[in-house]
């Protein structure tokens, strides 16, 4: 066999290879931690509060492939204030934030999650009009008295359902934020495909490399006899 690389694709091609790979393993992770945890039972929570009144945002949220828009208020609770969200539309158009005319109590069962934090290419917020584009509990609180903000626990509580307005009657529907998988929006089978498809492109990547080389006479599988 005889085998006389490029130097430079060489050196390039074996980078390339390893982040495919890299990017491979980091899908077949998420599809093993994604599979670890379906169908387990989750740790639910229970808050009991009130609503506060003329507290409520609007906020964007990406669910089942499609925009949303979730009415979020000030939820008043034993351990400090939360942004609650409670109802959910479809839609392109932000709706617009509607005042509860009372308080109301509330008991829910439902999960804890981090805050949605804000990043390059989150849409710039229009406090004016009351629409946010990320749930992060701190950025929110500046919507309230300071003597409010200051007590706003800076964590989400994602109730088990929420009331889905863009129906023509408004029903309650499962909350698409609640269980931490649903949340990144991605199904663990997906992972899996992802998986698939980056380490087939480092094969085919080690095929071109390879072709190419035999190709321009670089690489031969056995000696040529002499004439």
């Amino acid at each position: 066999m005889m085998f006389r690389p490029y130097p430079v694709m060489t050196v390039l091609s074996v980078i390339s290879f390893a982040i495919l790979i890299m990017f491979g393993n980091w899908q077949w992770d998420r599809y093993a931690q994604k599979m670890a945890i379906k169908g387990v039972e989750p740790e639910w929570a229970e808050v009991t509060g009130t609503t506060l009144p003329g507290t409520e945002l609007i906020v964007y949220a990406y669910a089942d492939g499609a925009a949303a828009w979730r009415e979020v208020t000030a939820f008043e609770t034993a351990e400090g204030i939360l942004f609650l969200p409670l109802s959910i539309t479809y839609s392109i158009e932000a709706p617009q934030a509607v005042t509860a005319p009372e308080s109301r109590t509330l008991t829910l069962r439902g999960l804890w999650h981090p805050p949605q934090r804000r990043n390059a290419f989150t849409t710039p917020d229009e406090p004016e009009k009351r629409i946010y584009y990320a749930l992060d509990p701190e950025l929110l609180a500046a919507t309230l008295a300071p003597e409010q903000a200051a007590r706003v626990i800076p964590r989400v509580f994602e109730p088990e359902t929420l009331l889905r307005t863009d129906n023509m009657s408004s029903q309650p529907a499962p909350n698409p934020f609640l269980m931490p998988g649903d949340s990144e929006r991605l199904p663990p089978e997906r992972h899996f495909g992802y998986a698939i498809t980056w380490w087939g492109l480092a094969m085919a990547l080690v095929g071109v490399y390879l072709a190419f080389h035999h190709q321009r006479g670089r690489l031969r599988f056995r000696r040529e006899k002499n004439s």
